[in-house]
């Protein structure tokens, strides 16, 4: 199975309410795999962490990814509202601004591609298609 290592985030405030988001990881396929022209398919969310649940906040990458013979690194960039990345909300207690310091986190999962059947309905049409009796 393909293996994902050194996952790496960085977030930089870049103004306007706004953080540029950088994630940076690799990709290490089997030689069976790259033989296969196996695909799987590929998912960067961000997370918040939290002491119950951890919170899914933004997909950033939802796409297939080939094997190739050895390791691929991957970056995505993205530029992402403050408030997405405001995974704790601040508690006010009286008229004092007590900040939740967020903590957030990439993941990057691989999974193998499976095909899968799909279907697609029309609108209804009403209408008398049989004798009239014009």
């Amino acid at each position: 199975m393909a293996t994902i290592s050194n996952v790496r985030l960085s977030i930089e405030d870049s103004g306007r309410r706004r953080s540029r988001v950088t994630v940076t990881y690799r990709i290490c396929f089997s030689s069976c795999e790259a033989m296969a022209n196996s695909v799987f398919h590929e998912r960067v969310t961000l997370r918040g962490d939290d002491p119950v649940w951890d919170d899914h906040l933004i997909t950033l990458r939802n796409t297939c990814v080939r094997a190739t013979n050895g390791c691929i690194e991957r970056t995505l960039t993205r530029d992402i509202a403050n408030s997405v990345l405001d995974e704790d909300p601040d508690t006010i207690i009286l008229g004092w601004v007590i900040g939740n310091k967020d903590e957030v986190y990439a993941r990057v999962r691989l999974e193998p591609f499976n095909p899968s059947a799909s279907r697609g309905d029309s609108n209804n049409v009403s209408a008398h298609f049989g004798p009239a009796g014009n």
